[in-house]
């Protein structure tokens, strides 16, 4: 019994890890811990890929 214990709680253990390792990370960049006013990240998008996202579920006429 201790013995099958000891596997559950290292599996588990591992698990957990293994999800804060990918969780924590983005947090950090983005500022959530820190002290800063502004968090999160800036996000830079060319005038480009706005136009492009902006007539991306327009229908096309020349594609008939």
């Amino acid at each position: 019994m201790p013995r099958s214990f000891l596997l559950v709680v290292a599996v588990v253990t591992l698990f957990v890890g293994f999800m804060l390792g990918y969780s924590i990370p983005p947090f950090i960049q983005a500022g959530v811990f820190s002290d800063r006013e502004n968090k999160g990240v800036a996000v830079e998008i060319s005038e480009e890929d706005q136009d492009y996202y902006k007539n991306l579920y327009q229908d096309d006429d020349d594609d008939e």
